[in-house]
């Protein structure tokens, strides 16, 4: 059954009702169809070949840029390029496309901003969630390397505009770089920057692939082999029969609730997987340098600097052919004693002949126009200006001279990233999109693992606080769900890399009186900042551990000691009682507070008391060494006091106190 309509500019059009329609599945599309299908590989390859077609152009352009990049000569220029080699004329390569990029690239990744989940409007539980959350989250980062590969991304994103890394999950959460000419989108989608749909295509080995999925090994083995794509090197040798092409896709669901996204393995003769696909989000981080004003793909530094390498390139291989012909030996020769070209000396020398007695005059020639190596210097000038990036940062040099301080260091270091606000805003959004797929991740691996009968639970081992605590998170008991809570970026600390600026650092924490006067000698042979601090502040973060500790009443109460700074502990112990009371913690979680407070309080008396002789006298040598107290067995006493298992009986002011006010 077929209808049949008038468009506007009078051509008649017809429509086929998929109701009545002997074959209701040969205009559907292929994340159309239900989770149980298992011919979907029919539509998909089809509509993913129809992509790669095109995008064969853009991928041209991508390689043309990654040769750029690498120094290679384009295809236009190979064949006169082999010419000259062969002749033994190397062709001279000055490519600051190259030092820019990698100057850019190195100066940007030394920022490492990480996620932070916003929770301020919850109660105390989701705030205490949170936390655990993220040390999942940042765990699972560190778990997978993601540091090396936001790195690759932003190379990525330098030469070609755009960087992916893939956040995925199987048995346990993935992450690994993207190709960029294996992502396929449809372009009538990419219009305002937000596709729906997207196509991964990859080379996979035939053998691999049959033993993951064992029950379409089969298929797998007969399936056609990989075809050459304009983006191949051309120096693959041998045929492809050992490998297959892969086409997985994703089709975002329209409503969380709806139930329409699907996600697809396939090749071109058999469908691998087909599931439902929850998330509404591609698993993968998309870095863009710099955005389009419209459409989906970014720009990189070798669109902008492409036209000006090219004139330098040129300009280097008129001065290197120019000095190549006038540098060699030029000699005159009577014919009526000629000399054999092999007895002269020099590269390819050129012997000219002459009659007589007087030899022609000779003009050496000038090797090159000074004109045309000013105008190399004032190309390469402009692509570092027009860039941004400082001509003596990629030389490893300071304008400001070899005997700048540190703190004009970090001045200079600062105007020199301003230019760099943009792509560096775009580089943090990237990682906190990255952030997002690894929450994504690990929920789709608890789903599996649930799905599994709970043989296998999605975890994560974590540095907790310092590098000696080892914590296993498991993500089922840490997990918020979306809505509950809002991405954000996380403060990063500046510290100088210089050791000037390290040395200043240290100069002006000594002044301050912040880092103690025996250790600043320490610091000058190695400004090591990391540990001056971690000295310094040994005793706040110990103390941070144990209020960390009291928050979770699953965790054994935590005991004061001498040794500890019983002061500080009693100000945060004090401060974190009110925050939580102000946070309406459970009641449990402010009497170990309240418990804990009363414990230095207690110790602090015992470690000042004065030691009594047996007479009865005090002590002129100062204060006892104090026991430690046990911890709580089965509540408070009277006053918030806790008992103490064979231990001593708490002073008569102590049991005196008023007692711990009600929770609120």
């Amino acid at each position: 059954m077929a209808r049949r309509y008038v468009t506007s500019d009078g051509k008649t059009e017809t429509v086929r009702d998929n109701v009545a329609d002997p074959d209701p599945e040969s205009d559907r599309r292929w994340s159309r169809f239900a989770v149980d299908h298992n011919h979907v590989h029919e539509k998909l390859v089809d509509y993913a070949k129809a992509l790669q077609k095109q995008s064969d152009s853009d991928h041209s352009r991508n390689r043309a840029r990654e040769r750029i990049y690498e120094g290679s000569e384009l295809l236009n220029n190979r064949q006169a390029i082999v010419s000259l080699e062969s002749a033994g004329v190397g062709i001279a390569k000055l490519n600051a496309s190259k030092s820019i990029i990698d100057t850019f690239v190195s100066r940007l990744s030394k920022d490492r901003p990480m996620p932070n989940f916003n929770v301020d409007d919850g109660d105390w539980q989701l705030k205490r969630k949170a936390k655990k959350y993220r040390q999942f989250i940042v765990g699972q980062m560190l778990e997978t390397e993601f540091d090396d590969l936001s790195r690759e991304a932003l190379l990525d994103g330098g030469i070609l505009g755009n960087g992916y890394t893939r956040v995925d999950s199987d048995d346990d959460v993935f992450a690994e770089r993207i190709p960029v000419n294996e992502i396929l989108y449809d372009k009538r989608e990419c219009r305002y920057g937000k596709p729906r749909q997207a196509i991964k295509v990859c080379r996979v080995a035939r053998d691999y692939l049959a033993e993951l999925y064992p029950k379409q090994a089969d298929e797998i083995r007969v399936a056609p082999p990989s075809a050459r794509r304009p983006d191949d090197d051309g120096t693959m040798i041998g045929d492809l029969e050992d490998y297959v092409d892969t086409y997985e896709g994703w089709d975002l669901p329209c409503t969380p609730e709806s139930g329409d996204g699907r996600h697809a393995l396939v090749l071109e003769n058999v469908t691998l997987v087909f599931e439902e696909w929850h998330e509404p989000r591609f698993p993968w981080a998309h870095l863009r340098l710099f955005k389009p004003r419209v459409g989906l793909h970014g720009n990189g530094f070798i669109d902008q600097l492409a036209p000006l390498q090219h004139r330098v390139n040129c300009i280097v291989r008129d001065l290197q052919l120019n000095i190549a012909a006038t540098g060699r030996g030029f000699f005159a020769v009577n014919e009526a004693n000629d000399i054999p070209v092999e007895l002269l000396t020099g590269w390819q020398p050129f012997k000219l002949k002459f009659k007589g007695s007087q030899p022609p005059t000779w003009n050496a020639p000038q090797a090159f126009n000074p004109a045309q190596l000013d105008a190399l210097r004032f190309f390469i000038q402009q692509m570092f200006d027009l860039s941004g990036v400082s001509q003596a940062a990629a030389t490893s040099k300071s304008s400001l001279g070899a005997g700048a301080s540190g703190v004009a260091l970090d001045t200079q270091y600062d105007i020199d990233s301003d230019r760099f606000r943009m792509p560096q805003a775009n580089y943090a959004r990237y990682r906190l999109d990255a952030a997002q797929r690894y929450i994504d991740a690990a929920a789709r691996a608890a789903r599996r693992r649930q799905e599994n009968k709970g043989k296998k639970r999605s975890y994560v081992a974590v540095s907790w606080k310092n590098r000696d605590a080892i914590e296993r998170l498991e993500y089922s008991k840490v997990e918020l769900k979306e809505g509950q809570y809002c991405l954000q970026i996380e403060a990063v600390n500046f510290l100088p890399d210089t050791r000037a600026g390290k040395l200043a650092v240290v100069e002006q924490l000594a002044k301050a009186g912040v880092i103690e006067q025996w250790l600043v000698p320490t610091l000058f042979d190695e400004p090591d900042l990391v540990q001056a601090n971690g000295i310094l502040l040994a005793a706040f973060k110990n103390a941070m551990r144990k209020m960390d500790e009291l928050a979770d009443p699953d965790l054994p109460m935590p005991i004061p000691e001498h040794m500890n700074d019983l002061d500080l502990e009693l100000k945060l112990v004090t401060a974190y009682y009110n925050r939580v009371q102000e946070e309406k913690a459970p009641p449990e979680v402010q009497d170990r507070y309240y418990q804990y407070e009363a414990l230095v309080r207690e110790m602090i008396k015992m470690k000042n008391a004065p030691a009594a002789l047996p007479d009865g006298s005090a002590s002129p040598q100062g204060p006892m060494q104090p026991q430690v107290p046990m911890a709580p067995a089965e509540g408070p006493l009277p006053g918030g006091v806790p008992p103490m298992p064979n231990g001593p009986v708490p002073a008569p002011a102590m049991i005196g106190a008023p007692a711990a006010p009600a929770p609120m």
